[in-house]
């Protein structure tokens, strides 16, 4: 009984400090997925699929640990369910709008950085 309110405690801890973790993680995407989208930086989009990539892991290694059938969920937390909401985000995110702003900055780039020939 002791060695349960103690797990019981650990986890209350973990699931607050992940909390913050995975907000804080989320701000920081927005914000360099804003500054990739209007090209205000050159390392953002560096920064953001390194991060992008460490997120889906974090987010991976989440759900599995979480949601494994050899677990006993007690509750859905506030986290669970920001986690399942980032995790289908991420997927349509990663699939879909990070390919379509990283081809749209390459056009671009390539339209102001092309310098037409002069014709003599």
């Amino acid at each position: 009984m002791v060695l349960y309110i103690i797990i019981q405690m650990f986890n209350k801890k973990l699931n607050s400090f992940q909390e913050i973790f995975f907000n804080t993680f989320i701000f920081i995407s927005y914000f360099l997925i804003i500054l990739s989208f209007f090209g205000l930086s050159n390392y953002a989009p560096k920064f953001l699929e390194g991060l992008d990539y460490y997120v889906r892991i974090y987010i991976c290694l989440f759900l599995i640990w979480r949601f494994n059938p050899f677990r006993k969920i007690d509750t859905f937390t506030n986290l669970d369910r920001k986690i399942a909401f980032s995790a289908g985000l991420f997927i349509i995110t990663t699939t879909a709008l990070n390919k379509y702003i990283i081809d749209t900055k390459e056009r671009v780039q390539k339209i102001f950085n092309s310098n037409p020939q002069k014709q003599p």
